[in-house]
């Protein structure tokens, strides 16, 4: 997995790779440091390049998300790969990420 983080209203973290139990601390401390940026108001996380995803990578997004609510910030996600996409709809949370009613508008 590879984590890349640039700008700072919103900050965009970008993740490429697998995000499974070995790899969702390293998503967990990217996230953590973005959303303690002191001049952002959220964090966008790009998962277009991401193909796996599996449930420690979905609690450390959920985790993320109640964080940046706590802290009156936002947590987007943004282009996830049709194979995330789909966990993220089987696990009830597509609504919760403002996902469910993008599902084909991301693609063209």
């Amino acid at each position: 997995m590879e984590i890349t983080s640039v700008g700072v209203d919103p900050v965009v973290v970008s993740v490429t790779g697998e995000v499974d139990l070995a790899t969702a601390p390293d998503l967990e401390r990217a996230l953590e440091t973005a959303l303690s940026q002191p001049e952002a108001t959220g964090v966008r996380v790009d998962l277009s390049g991401v193909e796996f995803m599996d449930s420690a990578g979905l609690r450390v997004l959920v985790a993320a998300r109640r964080n940046a609510e706590t802290a009156g910030q936002s947590l987007v996600l943004h282009a996830p790969h049709d194979r995330v996409r789909r966990i993220i709809e089987i696990t009830g949370l597509a609504e919760v990420f403002g996902l469910a009613d993008s599902a084909s508008t991301e693609s063209g």
